[in-house]
């Protein structure tokens, strides 16, 4: 099956709440790409994906991820990669007085159905 080239314009991503996906599913089988912001005081609780590795790379702010059962706690500023492999417990939060802007991988795509979006 041949797959069409995407090319998605500033800002005009498929969005839920606060994530904007720019390569879904549909898209391609081998990920999924968003651009997350956070608000201060937001963020995601503990969760674990049983089936894909979960990465983020920081582009604006601060942001706190806790990592693992011991609960390792990480200050992500700009520029900062975190990887979580699949399996590993994570939480992720903006503690700070600024926004946090992020890019979001999911490894294999399949999240962006699984919060909501179809297609």
């Amino acid at each position: 099956m041949s797959r069409l080239p995407v090319v998605v314009e500033a800002g005009s991503g498929d969005r839920v709440g606060n994530v904007e996906f720019l390569a879904r599913t549909q898209d391609t089988p081998f990920f999924n790409l968003a651009i997350i912001v956070l608000r201060p005081g937001q963020g995601v609780d503990s969760h674990v994906h049983d089936a894909e590795d979960d990465s983020f790379y920081v582009l604006d702010g601060t942001l706190t991820v806790t990592l693992g059962e011991e609960r390792r706690q990480h200050r992500a500023g700009p520029g900062t990669f975190v990887l979580v492999p699949c399996g590993t417990a994570h939480e992720i939060r903006n503690e700070g007085t600024a926004d946090v802007r992020m890019l979001n991988v999911h490894s294999p795509g399949g999240f962006d159905r699984r919060i909501g979006l179809r297609g």
